[in-house]
């Protein structure tokens, strides 16, 4: 009895949850992906782009510098030459070096929106992986629940037919073993869902399923292209973004050119007036490959090691696709054998239990009957449910994301 109460206190939260509110699918998937620790990282790069247009924009190179000199007779002497000079330096960022900034700071800006699309897209798989699991545990333990139901109804009908001696006593110990195992199936069928929701609630904050989680298993009008999936254009953005910042490196190997503006005062001796001018200098450096080429051939390694990911991913998402057409045309075939073998067990448990009620069947053909048929029922419902978890994960492998 302790074990019944604790059972159907185990049914009611999920059923309380759900009363409490019940959310759609997109809306678990919107707040799982606020719970996602990787959501923090389109920020860094928000912030890295308009770092980059920052500098894009501006017309310095760099940090300007202040410098003063002071210049002389050496001491003892009685010339008294004097110098003073102060100026201020100013690098000037060339225009390449702005357009290739600008260029980089757009392709971080297209890969932070391709980024966030792709961990919708990935959030969306592991919610309805984990919901569909959950789905699929709690059918079964709905029908180990009832054939445990039906196991305690023979006992206690065998129990009255052996006090009246219809049955012997064998045929009771039969029926008392057949409860047994239906109970064992049953706290096994709890057990795994129990796991199957803690794995739901741990990714996205809550206890009931979502609704309507059947109309992600629909068959897609017009499935979309696959250079459009969320993550190959991720990966294409990390290659158009790697090639931006190359070129951004190449256009660094010559520094900006300065400009001086100077006042000086000075006087030939100390019986001379001081004399002030101001002057203009420009420092334009020559450029060379040596102090660039490391960084140069760093960008071009991110570069080449993007684009091979790419083309990995491309294959890996191809053979993974195949690989779910395939699964969900067994999952079809399945279900179509486990409703004729589910027909066969279920006109065979009714010719069984006639039979019996006749005489004309001992109980262990009866248990045996029944066996086959509450298995036959329990592998229907399931293979069904399987068959719609295989359409909802390719469905997702197409890239499909819950909006």
């Amino acid at each position: 009895m302790n074990r019944q109460i604790v059972a159907a206190a185990f049914l009611l939260l999920p059923l309380l949850a759900m009363r409490a509110g019940a959310e759609t699918l997109a809306e678990v998937v919107q707040n799982s992906l606020q719970r996602h620790p990787e959501v923090r990282l389109e920020q860094s790069r928000r912030k890295l782009e308009k770092g980059y247009r920052q500098q894009a924009s501006s017309l310095l190179g760099g940090d300007p510098e202040l410098s003063l000199s002071i210049n002389g007779d050496q001491p003892g002497t009685d010339f008294g030459y004097e110098e003073y000079v102060a100026g201020v330096s100013v690098p000037v960022q060339l225009p390449s070096h702005r357009e290739a900034k600008a260029a980089l700071a757009e392709n971080l800006g297209r890969l932070a929106e391709e980024e966030r699309l792709r961990l919708w897209w990935r959030v969306t798989g592991e919610v309805l992986e984990r919901a569909w699991k959950l789905r699929i545990a709690e059918a079964d333990r709905k029908e180990a629940m009832k054939q445990w139901a039906a196991s305690r109804a023979l006992v206690r009908d065998i129990e009255h037919r052996h006090r009246v001696g219809e049955v012997s006593r064998n045929d009771l110990l039969l029926a008392q073993q057949e409860q047994l195992d239906a109970e064992s199936a049953y706290q096994d069928a709890v057990s795994r869902e129990t796991q199957a929701r803690l794995a739901w609630r741990n990714f996205t904050g809550r206890d009931a399923l979502p609704t309507g989680l059947e109309e992600y298993s629909s068959p897609l009008p017009a499935p979309p292209p696959l250079e459009k999936h969320p993550r190959l254009l991720a990966l294409l953005g990390k290659v158009e973004t790697a090639r931006a910042r190359a070129q951004e490196t190449r256009s660094q190997r010559r520094a900006p050119p300065v400009v001086m503006l100077f006042a000086k005062r000075d006087r030939g001796s100390r019986q001379e007036d001081y004399t002030d001018s101001l002057g203009l200098e420009l420092s334009l450096p020559l450029g060379t490959r040596t102090p660039a080429a490391a960084a140069i051939a760093e960008a071009g390694a991110e570069q080449a090691r993007a684009e091979a990911e790419l083309q990995l991913a491309r294959r890996e998402l191809q053979l993974q696709l195949s690989q779910a057409e395939q699964a969900l045309a067994t999952a079809e075939t399945q279900h179509q054998l486990a409703r004729r073998k589910y027909a066969y067990a279920r006109d065979r448990m009714k010719l069984a239990t006639r039979a019996f009620e006749l005489g004309e069947m001992d109980l262990y053909q009866l248990l045996l009957a029944r066996r086959e048929y509450n298995q036959a029922s329990r592998d229907l419902k399931l293979r069904e449910l399987e068959k719609l978890h295989a359409a909802a994960r390719k469905n997702h492998l197409l890239g499909v994301i819950a909006r």
